[in-house]
């Protein structure tokens, strides 16, 4: 089976969802580790990178009540 190939990077929360992701498409793929990703100005300039070049989606689950 071909990957789809996507110009948008991906944003996935841990690296569980980044190897299934890897299965499936062809583009970078960053991890947050959740939200202590958020804390790292390396990832932050990395994803602010990112977004203006080839824009980012982001794939996140839903908080359980």
């Amino acid at each position: 089976m071909d990957k789809l190939k996507l110009r948008q990077a991906i944003v996935v929360e841990g690296k569980y969802d980044q190897n299934t992701l890897r299965q499936l498409v062809d583009t970078a793929i960053f991890t947050t580790n959740g939200f202590t990703g958020m804390k790292d100005p390396a990832l932050l300039r990395l994803l602010q990178k990112a977004a203006q070049t080839t824009g980012l989606c982001l794939l996140y689950t839903s908080p359980r009540p």
